[in-house]
C-alpha cells in the first residue's frame, strides 16, 4: 500500500491570533506549503497549473507557535482532470487538523479543465490510498 507524503512545516510567530493560536488562514497557508513540497517531487507538465476547486478542513485542536506541524498527504480520488488530496497535520503527535483538497488541472490560457496525462496519473497513484492507516480522527474536544 502506498505511503502518504510526509513533511514538516513551521508555524511563524506572526501567524498567531489574539488567542495565541495559529490563525485558521495561516493554517491553510501551511498546508499549501506542504502541497507545494509534495508536488515539487514530480515534474508536472510545464505551464500546466492546478487550482483549488474545494477545500474542507476540520480543526481538531489549536495549532500553536513553537512546534512544527507534521503533515501527511495522500490521494483518495483521481478523476479525469481533478484529484482529491487528503491531509492530516499533527503537532506534538496529536491530530490538530485534517481535511481534503480537490485540485483541478487547468489550461492556463482559459482556465478550462485539462485532462490529466498518463504520467501524472501514475505519479498520483503512488500516493493513492482509500484511508490513511494512522488516522485517529475523533470529534474536536471542547476547549
Amino acid at each position: 500500500m502506498p505511503e502518504p507524503f510526509r513533511t514538516m512545516v513551521s508555524p511563524r510567530w506572526s501567524d498567531q491570533d489574539l488567542n495565541g493560536h495559529i490563525n485558521h488562514a495561516a493554517v491553510v497557508t501551511l498546508l499549501e506549503e506542504s502541497r507545494i513540497r509534495w508536488r515539487s517531487g514530480h515534474p508536472w507538465p510545464a505551464g500546466a497549473p492546478t487550482v483549488v476547486a474545494a477545500l474542507e478542513l476540520n480543526y481538531r485542536r489549536p495549532v500553536t507557535h513553537g512546534e512544527d506541524l507534521t503533515v501527511d498527504l495522500w490521494v483518495t480520488r483521481i478523476g479525469s482532470s481533478s484529484f482529491t488530496l487528503n491531509c492530516e497535520a499533527r503537532q506534538n503527535g496529536l491530530l490538530a487538523v485534517d481535511g481534503r483538497t480537490v485540485l483541478v488541472s487547468v489550461i492556463p490560457e482559459n482556465g478550462a479543465p485539462r485532462p490529466l496525462e498518463e504520467p501524472e496519473r501514475r505519479w498520483l497513484e503512488d500516493f493513492q490510498t482509500e484511508a490513511h492507516q494512522h488516522s485517529t480522527r475523533k470529534p474536536m474536544e471542547q476547549m
